[in-house]
């Protein structure tokens, strides 16, 4: 049986513990399918027990079965991996016990993603009955048409693994270990583990570390997001633990994430996850084999290493310590700087995506009956320490305008008007009042309109809408191939008359010139850059129309121009917000190109002609359907360049990958640009 391979023993050995009776009536995963280990404890020559290193096989086994199908919140999958997840820690000694989690999340009919699910909680208990907890958690419930590999059924098996080398170590910390369901629609599973806590164990809790995607298939840095990119106790430890056991620096960033939920139910908590994630991550193509297994490994003993210090006797509380290190008594949410407010969205909408309770301040119509609220929310703005008591208010119950009292925190409003400047810039206007003079701002990026206005007692800020429109920011041309270029290069700057040039229109120039079309058949002409704000279009393709020439005996070709939104891209200080996106969204670019070339559309389109219409998809990210729309020509086209194994994919998916297989230019341009993101050919 050794000779085995290793998937096929895994199926071998589960199918005789199923015969044998020992699945306990369990349909699907429901406990290790490995050789049973010793129990003895290791020792060393002080008498000491030893933390074990992690096992790479067991992380494999594990990711193996909870990556086997999609495990969408509430499906029958997903209680097949709640069944192994809770079984295994079982047999590690836990107490477990599980949370049935229920809601919904989105919109109407088949956007509606299925927030039910179930939240899997295990426990190891300390001699004390006031220890310390330390919590280890992690997501397993996927979209509904991904197997999750990497997003995120790798910080599960490194949650189950960590447990493991933990279960032996003598504490005098309480552990939990907790899997929470629900991550795809609102992390509802989180946020209803939080909320179940009582006020005893919110104050005994010193950290809560989160284990996200951790597959490291693209880039093996991992990341430490916090609410603020600020560090969190068990941040830095997890961050000492990398230095000495990698000779690495695990460094912080701010991100929003399920750390946010603990955050904002008073728990500190931090998030361990990889700097960027795989291309597939969150697809039909996020497999077991895009997870780099030495990587998580590694991973995984930082992490025990972390929590088995903490957790020594020889140790002592940490409770004082976190209590003054992570500041237990804040629970606002926190205002990303030039982050667009969600104006438009429900009260529930805006509950679920700050994750704190409001409170329901006033009710009311107005003169032409329209429904008025207002909802009052802790917020943090522009940097300042202290919480701000900001209003939402919501006409017709959608949101309409936000107002800060900056003033009432005791911010006054010559210091208010010189973050507002830091962060947009000089006002767009000042208009004299009877109270001084009222400020204005207009920011482009966020959609925002800040309207600062003193008053008798103070002043009052105020943030609406700001409907804005693609504004030009760079722009260059295409050098033509020739035979000492064969590759297509970008040439002169077109903007000579434009304000400096951005620092991060280098960054960005750097990645196109990657991804650009050998030669010069696709007729790309110009690449501009461009906003129209955070979170609206990411990209546009402009199709230039040929000029009529009754003389010319061919008809000339359609040329393109690629527009690429700089700040959907890039942060202020040229940090990617999400490179592996920003690379599909320019390979889409392209196959948009292909999908107004006749040839290509017209071959697709008579050899799918039979299927059902393709709905609108962006690169996997797709509403909340559990029957998955089939890709179209450019998001097939996509998936052809960046799936390492596209005839693996089978069927409708498959057939529409291998269509690319048969066009010699395209084969060329997939190995260039395979090679040029130095992925695996």
């Amino acid at each position: 049986m050794d000779d085995l391979p290793k998937s096929l023993r895994a199926i071998f050995l589960a199918a005789v513990l199923a015969a044998g009776g020992l699945l306990g009536g369990c349909a699907g995963p429901s406990t290790r399918v490995l050789p049973q280990e010793s129990k003895e404890v290791v020792v060393s020559e002080e008498g000491l027990p030893v933390l074990e290193e992690s096992n790479p096989f067991y992380l494999q086994e594990e990711l193996e079965i909870l990556a086997g199908s999609p495990r969408a919140g509430g499906s029958e999958e997903e209680q097949e991996a709640v069944r192994y997840i809770r079984q295994l820690l079982e047999d590690y000694g836990y107490d477990t016990s599980l949370q049935h989690v229920a809601g919904r999340q989105g919109g109407e009919g088949a956007d509606v993603l299925n927030a039910s699910g179930i939240n899997v909680v295990a426990v190891r208990e300390a001699s004390e009955p006031e220890a310390d907890i330390v919590i280890v958690s992690a997501c397993h419930d996927t979209l509904p048409w991904s197997p999750g590999a990497s997003e995120s059924a790798s910080g599960v098996a490194a949650l189950l693994e960590t447990a493991r080398l933990l279960s032996r170590m003598p504490t005098d910390t309480e552990l939990r270990f907790v899997s929470f369901s629900g991550y795809p629609a609102g992390q509802t599973g989180s946020r209803y583990y939080v909320e179940s806590l009582s006020e005893k164990e919110r104050h005994r809790v010193i950290g809560a570390i989160h284990l996200g995607g951790l597959g490291c298939s693209v880039n093996s840095g991992i990341l430490l997001e916090s609410e603020d990119g600020k560090p969190t106790m068990l941040g830095d430890a997890l961050r000492d633990a990398s230095q000495e056991l990698l000779q690495e620096s695990w460094f912080y960033e701010q991100r929003e994430g399920t750390h946010s939920r603990f955050v904002r139910g008073r728990l500190p908590a931090v998030t361990v996850s990889q700097q960027r994630e795989a291309y597939e991550a969150g697809s039909r193509f996020d497999r077991p084999e895009l997870v780099d297994i030495e990587r998580l490994a590694q991973v995984v003993n930082v992490v025990s290493r972390a929590i088995s210090d903490i957790m020594s006797p020889d140790t002592p509380s940490m409770l004082a310590k976190a209590h003054h290190y992570n500041d237990l008594r804040d629970n606002a949410y926190i205002q990303p700087v030039r982050q667009p407010i969600a104006f438009g969205e429900t009260p529930q909408e805006t509950e679920s995506r700050l994750g704190i309770r409001g409170f329901l301040a006033a009710e009311n119509t107005d003169g032409e009956e329209n429904a008025l609220q207002s909802w009052e929310y802790p917020v943090k703005w522009l940097g300042v320490d202290q919480v701000l008591l900001t209003t939402y208010y919501y006409q017709n119950g959608r949101l309409d305008t936000v107002v800060v009292d900056g003033d009432g925190a005791g911010v006054d409003m010559a210091d208010m008007r010189e973050r507002l400047i830091s962060v947009y810039g000089e006002p767009v206007e000042e208009a004299e009042g009877p109270s001084g003079i009222a400020y204005s701002w207009q920011d482009a990026v966020s959609r925002t309109a800040i309207f600062m206005t003193p008053e008798n007692d103070g002043y009052e800020l105020e943030l609406r809408e700001y409907p804005t429109e693609r504004m030009l920011l760079d722009s260059y041309e295409i050098i033509p191939a020739t035979g000492q270029n064969p590759q297509m290069g970008l040439g002169r700057r077109e903007m000579e008359e434009a304000p400096a040039q951005d620092p991060r229109a280098n960054v960005l120039l750097t990645l196109v010139r990657q991804l650009l079309p050998m030669g010069d058949g696709q007729r790309l002409r110009r690449i501009d850059f461009y906003t129209d704000g955070l979170g609206e279009t990411k990209t546009a393709l402009e199709i230039l129309q040929p000029e009529e020439n009754e003389e010319a005996e061919e008809q000339r070709e359609l040329e393109f121009i690629w527009g690429l939104d700089l700040e959907d891209a890039l942060t202020a200080d040229g940090r990617w917000r999400n490179e592996t996106d920003t690379i599909r969204q320019i390979l889409l670019l392209y196959g948009q190109m292909l999908e107004q070339t006749e040839e290509y559309r017209t071959d697709f389109e008579t050899i799918f002609s039979d299927t059902n219409p393709v709905q609108q998809v962006e690169l996997g990210v797709k509403p909340g359907d559990y029957k998955e729309p089939l890709p179209d020509l450019k998001e097939s086209f996509v998936w052809f360049v960046l799936t390492d194994r596209p005839g693996e994919a089978g069927g409708s998916w498959g057939a529409r990958i291998q269509f690319f297989y048969r066009y010699e230019e395209l084969i060329a341009y997939r190995t260039q640009i395979r090679n040029n993101l130095k992925i695996d050919p």
